[in-house]
């Protein structure tokens, strides 16, 4: 069940926002073999004095279109994370308007037992979701 965090600024469109999600649940289902119906995105729309970046970080400048991804799940190897976030961003750039230079991402990593929702049901060999894939699942 990953969930994900999305901050961006105020005044992006519905339709902005639903193809961000659509990107991000794209690579989430490819690359983590989450299920289909397990989308949960959390939009947080900032006004500019809420949302301070650096207009040149790690010298690419910085446009006002970026987005901030937090996404929220259990362990995973750093390939799986390298394969996620390169599947993330091209998404983000077909999908969106948004160029590679407008994304930063960010895994926080939460062992199964720090979740829950009704249900939900763990496989209690591997400690994910039952319905993930065997071949996702970490070992």
């Amino acid at each position: 069940m990953p969930m994900t965090k999305i901050y961006l600024r105020a005044g992006s469109t519905p339709e902005h926002k639903r193809a961000i999600s659509d990107a991000v649940h794209e690579a989430l289902v490819a690359v983590l073999g989450i299920p289909e119906d397990d989308r949960f995105h959390i939009f947080h729309e900032l006004a500019d004095e809420n949302f301070l970046h650096e207009p040149v970080m790690f010298g690419l400048e910085r446009r006002r279109q970026v987005v901030a991804l937090q996404l929220y799940f259990g362990p995973r190897p750093v390939e799986v994370l390298n394969e996620l976030f390169t599947a993330l961003v091209a998404n983000l750039t077909r999908k969106t308007s948004l160029e590679r230079r407008d994304i930063l991402l960010n895994v926080i990593e939460s062992p199964s037992p720090n979740w829950w929702v009704e249900g939900r049901v763990l496989n209690p060999e591997t400690g994910f979701d039952e319905r993930i894939a065997e071949d996702k699942v970490p070992s």
